[in-house]
C-alpha cells in the first residue's frame, strides 16, 4: 500500500507538475501571439496617422493654392528672366550717375540655372571708385533698394585711393528666375 501510494502521489505531482508546464508553455506562446498582433496594430495606426496628416497636408495645398498664385507673381516682380540681366550692366550705369562714382561690371563664370526650389544666379564682380559716401551709397542701393533686381554681395574690399577717393571691389550674384 505504501508503494501504491507512493506512485499515486508521484504520478499526481507529475501531472501537476506537467499541467503547470504545459500552461506556462501555453502562456507564453499566446503572449508573444499578442505581443507581435499589438505591434502591427501599433504600425498600422502609425500608418493610418502619417497617411491621414499626408491627405490634410494635400488638401491644405489645394485651398491655398490661390495664394501661391499671389506669390508667384511677386516673385516674378522681384526676380527678373534670366535674358533681362543684359540691362543690369545698364542700370548699375545709371545709378552710378545718381551717385557721382565711377563704375566697372562685368558677369564673371557661367549661370546656375534656376529650379522648382532655389533662383538661378550668375556671379558678377563690380569696381567701384569715388567718395566714401557715393560708393557707401551706390553699394547700398544696388543690394538693397533695386526696384528690378535682386543683388547678393558676397565679399568686398574697401581701399582708400587718396584723402577723398576710395575704391570698392565687391564680388556677388544677381538672382533671376
Amino acid at each position: 500500500m505504501a508503494e501504491n501510494f507512493r506512485r499515486k502521489l508521484i504520478i499526481g505531482i507529475s501531472l501537476i507538475t506537467g499541467g503547470f508546464l504545459a500552461f506556462g508553455v501555453i502562456a507564453y506562446f499566446v503572449s508573444t501571439m499578442i505581443d507581435a498582433k499589438a505591434q502591427k496594430i501599433s504600425l498600422d495606426r502609425n500608418m493610418i496617422r502619417n497617411n491621414s496628416d499626408l491627405i490634410e497636408g494635400l488638401a491644405k495645398q489645394k485651398s491655398s493654392s490661390p495664394e501661391v498664385g499671389k506669390f508667384a507673381q511677386a516673385i516674378a516682380l522681384i526676380l527678373p528672366q534670366k535674358d533681362q540681366l543684359v540691362n543690369f550692366s545698364a542700370w548699375l550705369d545709371g545709378l552710378s550717375r545718381a551717385h557721382n562714382v565711377n563704375v566697372s561690371f562685368n558677369f564673371s563664370g557661367e549661370a546656375v540655372p534656376a529650379n522648382d526650389a532655389d533662383a538661378g544666379y550668375i556671379r558678377f564682380i563690380l569696381n567701384v571708385s569715388g567718395d566714401y559716401a557715393g560708393v557707401a551709397d551706390f553699394l547700398r542701393d544696388v543690394e538693397l533698394k533695386s526696384p528690378k533686381y535682386t543683388v547678393s554681395f558676397d565679399d568686398f574690399d574697401l581701399k582708400k585711393n587718396s584723402v577723398t577717393n576710395y575704391r570698392a571691389i565687391t564680388n556677388g550674384r544677381v538672382f533671376f528666375r
